[in-house]
């Protein structure tokens, strides 16, 4: 992607902005293609009508499926947490992401022009039989923005048919008007018969249609997501109720629309000692979101749906599954009418076999027991009309899982980022609060941290540090240490380990400093919620704020175990001080003292030289400057002393 010349580009997307803190974009894709999928997609046929597609099958590529789409769709985006309030839970997205998840333009970071296209397979509307043409209808939803960058005037999604001579004929399109919802999903109807420039125009046995997306090349800007897309066959079917002004585009579907919320109480995983100190506290009931597409079902004439979940159990390679009871859903489902509803755990079976040392894996499945896909005998017994929708699978849509994971770990985050936060300003610090779910005290021996790939490839560090409260000077942290950034593939972590580790009890704090004014985005994931829980603080600021508009979790992790030496905070000066202190940029420390830091008031790290004499170790400043600076180093304890310099 870009590299530091992303730092101006951030200046356009004030919209995401939170006094120093700000949510960026992230590479999405990993940086490799799935080339048999490809090949197979060039091989497939015209198919028979109906199209539909809602995204919420094989999508583990987070691509558009290759039974129904062709090559060029695979720069599009499928995902779960990019749409707000969608009619069915996985969405596809369209911004300035390429295949492999890079900008088509990472060299002007203001280049517009066409970006992501999803074209779909060839249809045979040509056998279509003309008394029913009038009723070939193409419907589908879409957001403008949802959780992403908002296009601007000028950026458009669009639709376009290809006719019988194979030329590509645009047929509607959207742009930022200033009338659009950012949390709400639209619906278009198109009749292909009003469409036509020609009687036959586009009822021929190679059709196919294309949205694209017009706006910025330079990454995951200007966002549309599009769901929900069917071309109906033109079959009549039976209208239920009597009145019904759309027989044709009525969905016989009932659907999950949001992720799941976690069953650990704040966490999404989190030690299992801690877990099973208190089952009582540490468990709360889940719970998703379901709509109906039924444009009959309307309030107060809704149905009721009933539903089913199980846990899944998993130690070592055993599993033990506990099915929980099916409960009823209390009051109707009405059409693209959102509601909440809990899922009974019911009761965590006895593990007392457990290995201190296993992770125990605690997946939720959930399911909806509805109408989906059993063909209509009458008003009361099924709704699904075989003639109309063949071939559509509306079940699909119908289950959503969630895994935790008790092992060593807390974690707000769910595992998967959609976003990035980063801090605005050399020196500004981000503070991330814990509270443990256990009453005794416990140590940290390292901090996971998914530092995604953002385009500035050069070597950068940060401070990293641990503290009991929100510290307001340097001998208020339990621990603070200089390191290297690490950015990885997608969603993949790196273990920084503390040297010894930190003892901590009931509430604290884990966070980093920023040591230079380049872009280092920290994963940030969008389908939970532990806003609350960030503080931040510029360089010289007396005060923490908290936050209170970035929402989501950022994908940092307090990781505990046995450490042979255990800190309890920043230790007072040992015997033995640096000396000469004053110096000109020369001084020594014990024989012993490791992992040397060396550090101005501003955080920022200073370069040295250590040599090992026979009874000392010898500091030389590389460029010394007159100030004041922090001597931090290990000796049996963590100890941290101020130096002069004055050359």
């Amino acid at each position: 992607m870009l590299k530091t010349r992303l730092v101006i580009l951030f200046f356009f997307s004030a919209s995401y902005c939170f006094s120093q803190l700000e949510i960026v974009p992230i590479y999405r894709h990993s940086e490799t293609t799935t080339t048999k999928a490809t090949a197979r997609t060039a091989e497939l046929t015209a198919m028979s009508l109906p199209f539909w597609d809602d995204f919420s099958f094989n999508i583990k590529d987070e691509k558009p499926n290759d039974t129904l789409w062709q090559v060029d769709s695979k720069s599009v985006w499928v995902n779960n947490g990019s749409g707000i309030n969608p009619p069915s839970i996985y969405v596809a997205t369209f911004d300035g992401y390429d295949a492999t998840g890079k900008p088509y333009s990472a060299n002007d970071i203001l280049a517009k022009g066409f970006a992501d296209a999803m074209t779909s397979r060839s249809l045979k509307l040509g056998d279509v039989a003309p008394a029913n043409r009038n009723a070939v209808f193409m419907t589908f939803f879409y957001q403008y923005s949802g959780n992403g960058d908002n296009p601007e005037p000028g950026d458009i999604l669009s639709l376009l048919f290809k006719n019988a001579a194979g030329q590509w004929i645009e047929v509607w399109s959207k742009t930022n008007d200033g009338t659009l919802a950012l949390d709400k999903f639209t619906e278009v109807t198109i009749n292909l018969r009003s469409k036509e420039s020609t009687p036959e125009d586009f009822f021929h046995n190679d059709f196919q249609f294309q949205f694209r997306s017009f706006g910025r090349l330079s990454g995951p800007y200007d966002v549309w997501n599009v769901d929900y897309v069917y071309v109906s066959n033109g079959k009549p079917k039976e209208i239920f109720p009597p009145g019904n002004d759309a027989p044709y585009l009525d969905f016989p579907d009932r659907s999950v629309i949001s992720t799941m919320t976690t069953m650990l109480s704040d966490y999404w995983s989190m030690p299992a000692k801690h877990f099973f100190s208190n089952l009582t506290n540490n468990i709360k009931a889940p719970k998703v979101t379901i709509a109906s597409n039924r444009k009959d079902q309307i309030a107060p004439f809704g149905e009721t749906v009933n539903y089913s979940s199980e846990i899944r159990i998993g130690i070592k390679s055993s599993v033990t599954t506990q099915l929980l009871e099916t409960a009823t859903n209390p009051g109707n489902l009405s059409y693209q009418e959102p509601k909440n509803v809990s899922i009974n755990i019911g009761a965590i079976p006895d593990l007392s076999a457990w290995d201190s040392n296993d992770s125990i894996n605690l997946k939720v499945l959930f399911l909806l027991n509805s109408k989906d896909n059993i063909k209509k005998i009458s008003d009361d017994v099924g709704d699904w009309d075989e003639g109309v929708y063949k071939s559509i699978n509306f079940k699909s849509n119908d289950t959503i899982s969630a895994t935790h994971i008790l092992s060593n770990y807390y974690a707000y985050d769910d595992g998967k980022a959609e976003f990035g936060i980063k801090l605005n300003g050399k020196g500004t610090q981000l503070a991330y609060e814990f509270n443990m779910k256990t009453t005794t005290s416990d140590s940290i021996v390292a901090i996971d941290i998914y530092f995604p790939k953002y385009g500035d490839d050069t070597n950068q560090y940060i401070q990293l540090f641990i503290a009991s409260s929100l510290p307001a000077n340097e001998n208020e942290y339990n621990f603070k240490q200089t390191y290297a950034v690490q950015r990885t593939t997608r969603n993949q972590f790196v273990r920084f380990k503390i040297p010894g580790a930190v003892a901590v009890k009931d509430k604290f704090y884990i966070g980093w400093q920023l040591n230079s004014e380049v872009v280092i985005p920290v994963g940030l994931d969008r389908n939970s919620d532990s806003g609350s829980k960030i503080y931040s603080k510029v360089l010289g600021a007396a005060n923490w704020e908290q936050n209170t508009t970035v929402y989501g979790s950022i994908m940092m992790r307090p990781v505990f175990g046995k450490p042979a030496t255990v800190i309890s905070g920043v230790e007072p000066s040992a015997a033995s001080k640096p000396y000469p202190n004053p110096n000109s940029g020369t001084f020594y420390l014990p024989a012993e003292a490791e992992l040397i830091q060396l550090f101005d008031l501003s955080g920022k790290s200073i370069e040295f030289t250590d040599t090992q004499l026979a009874d000392k170790k010898q500091i030389t400043i590389l460029t010394p400057t007159t100030g004041l600076f922090f001597v931090r180093y290990f000796n049996q304890q963590w100890v941290t002393e101020k130096i002069v310099v004055r050359p």
